[in-house]
């Protein structure tokens, strides 16, 4: 007997065949084909419902954090930052109640800015807009004693996500290239430091600007602690040694801040 599985794979309409083919066989061989055919039908299934399940979760993942809010408050002179802390963390847990996908709060460790950097993720501007009017008739928002003494907002668009969850510590960079380039040749440019630096960090995110006081690209990298950080400063400098010493780059501006996790 010719297997039904080569007539399928031959082109024949399967329905069609199935009738046909059951019709003509003895009743042993019906009860035999009616168990394989269900035993398929039981496995398509399945495989149907795990395909709709990861696809799911990865749209989920990668689609919805399209944005970011980018906000840095800077501690005034004077001041005890434990005192803007608790009202920025209040700030980001209103912010997600509002509407935003996900907020969290970082702190100056070392590096230029000593300040607080608020992130929170979006989706589009529609849902942005949505978040707006959420917070113009929060009339409680009006109410919160403003701490700092300076205060920037950035909507940057986020190119790359392989930094999956917040890390307890986290560089964050800078870098804005020639003005003579062009705006894919930026992006080369800076595809080509953040693979150097994804490489070495073990997963980093880059971010593009789109709305904010300058043009600039930005990476986010986590380490652990500082032996973990100096292992991944050995990794970096490696490749910017053996790979990257003579590439023509391009780099205008750059900076550096080590920031600390206070909530996500």
């Amino acid at each position: 007997m010719v297997s039904v599985k080569i007539y399928l794979k031959l082109g024949f309409d399967e329905k069609i065949f199935i009738k046909t083919y059951i019709k003509r066989a003895s009743l042993k061989y019906q009860l035999i084909i009616r168990g394989k055919l269900m035993r398929i039908v039981l496995f398509s299934l399945a495989l149907v419902s795990l395909n709709l399940l990861a696809d799911g979760h990865e749209a989920n993942e990668s689609s919805d954090n399209q944005y970011m809010l980018l906000s840095t408050y800077e501690i005034a002179s004077g001041q005890n930052p434990a005192d803007l802390e608790k009202e920025l963390v209040q700030l980001q847990l209103d912010q997600e109640s509002y509407g935003f996908n996900d907020c969290g709060l970082y702190q100056h460790w070392y590096g230029g800015e000593r300040a607080f950097y608020a992130y929170c993720y979006f989706s589009d501007f529609d849902q942005f807009e949505s978040i707006r009017l959420k917070s113009e008739a929060d009339d409680d928002r009006m109410a919160i004693t403003q701490n700092y003494s300076n205060h920037t907002d950035h909507i940057l668009e986020l190119q790359k996500a392989n930094l999956i969850n917040a890390p307890d510590n986290l560089l964050w960079m800078k870098w804005k290239f020639g003005p003579y380039l062009t705006i894919i040749e930026r992006q080369e440019r800076v595809e080509t430091l953040f693979d150097a630096f994804n490489r070495s960090f073990g997963g980093c995110s880059l971010y593009n600007h789109s709305w904010g006081p300058e043009i600039a690209h930005y990476m986010s990298c986590g380490f652990e602690n500082f032996s973990d950080f100096g292992k991944k400063h050995d990794a970096i400098n490696k490749i910017l040694g053996e790979e990257l010493a003579t590439a023509k780059l391009d780099i205008l501006e750059h900076s550096d801040d080590l920031l600390t996790l206070i909530q996500d």
